[in-house]
């Protein structure tokens, strides 16, 4: 049996919060103060440099992408950087994560930007595998260092 799904992608709305609360709890397996989670949602969508991505199938929302426009002192141009895509578990099979960065790299990628940075977890290789058939190569290694426990 072949599924052929239609996804649609649009920008996130205040509507989409507890879809991107229980995506970021299941990608980071923290939940959440929710007013917290909240506030910083708002101010996300309210961020100039901040993109937010939902990818639906039939209005109910199965995946998102969180990036930023950022450019560092040692950089000569902007960058687009995602910081997390995230798919329900049903959709991964069906490339909804393809669908989604396709379409996002369509709408938010151009010669303004020259680069387009990710960063994935050291375990993940199912993540680290998508970004490079996508034609990602490791540039850099980030380290992070607990401060409080």
């Amino acid at each position: 049996m072949n599924l052929q799904i239609n996804y649609l992608t649009r920008m996130a709305e205040l509507k989409d919060i507890m879809f991107f609360y229980e995506a970021m709890s299941s990608i980071t397996g923290v939940n959440f103060d929710i007013n917290e989670f909240n506030a910083k949602f708002k101010s996300i969508l309210k961020d100039k440099s901040s993109i937010q991505m939902v990818v639906e199938v039939e209005g109910k929302a199965v995946g998102c992408l969180l990036a930023q426009v950022r450019q560092q002192m040692s950089d000569q141009y902007s960058f687009v950087e995602i910081q997390e895509l995230y798919i329900e578990p049903k959709y991964r099979k069906y490339k909804a994560a393809d669908f989604l960065y396709t379409s996002f790299e369509e709408k938010f990628v151009s010669k303004k930007h020259k680069q387009l940075r990710v960063n994935c977890n050291v375990n993940s290789t199912l993540n680290q595998n998508f970004y490079v058939k996508k034609g990602f190569k490791i540039f850099k290694k980030q380290y992070k260092k607990e401060l409080f426990t």
